[in-house]
């Protein structure tokens, strides 16, 4: 198989993952109650690539994010309710940073949002079929990975779980 085409059908999905966002338990904690709450759930309503988009999903990732990382501890790296917009500079823990994919993945049906933003490239029978199909434990090491903001090139591991994704949902990676 053309390894160029592997890395396009990789950078697709990755792509998918990282506009979109398992899980749809979108009830918020008291955190999106506080001032930083309230900025951040503001702040992920107005991007417009983002897998958030309701008020409920974004108080519930808001109040997941100040309730289980502490308002004390953003304080500490500098978040307020003023400069929320530059969360994604702020240098979290990697046990922080997983708590933000937590968060998404509670709030945010993950693999629905996948599905919808691949579908234009695989149809939505191809797209249903590889939302489904990848690995939770992938997905969330690639948002983790997103979040955290590299670049990488996919790792063997992620070319290798795309293509055996590829073959079981029959998609032709050459069309």
């Amino acid at each position: 198989m053309n390894r160029y085409a592997i890395r396009v059908f990789a950078a697709a999905c990755a792509a998918a993952l990282l506009a979109s966002a398992c899980g749809s338990d979108t009830e918020a904690g008291s955190g999106a109650d506080t001032a930083i709450g309230q900025a951040l759930t503001e702040e992920f309503l107005s991007e417009g690539d983002s897998p958030i988009t309701t008020e409920e999903q974004a108080r519930c990732m808001s109040g997941d994010i100040v309730d289980n990382i502490g308002e004390d501890r953003l304080a500490e790296l500098g978040v307020t309710a003023d400069n929320v917009a530059d969360i994604d500079e702020i240098d979290f823990t990697d046990a922080e940073f997983d708590t933000i994919v937590d968060a998404l993945f509670d709030c945010v049906d993950v693999r629905d949002a996948m599905a919808t933003e691949m579908a234009g490239d695989f149809g939505e029978e191809g797209a249903a079929c590889v939302a489904d199909n990848l690995d939770e434990d992938l997905l969330r090491d690639v948002m983790a990975a997103g979040f955290r903001g590299e670049d990488a090139e996919p790792s063997n591991d992620f070319l290798q779980a795309m293509l055996d994704v590829a073959a079981e949902c029959d998609l032709d990676l050459f069309g």
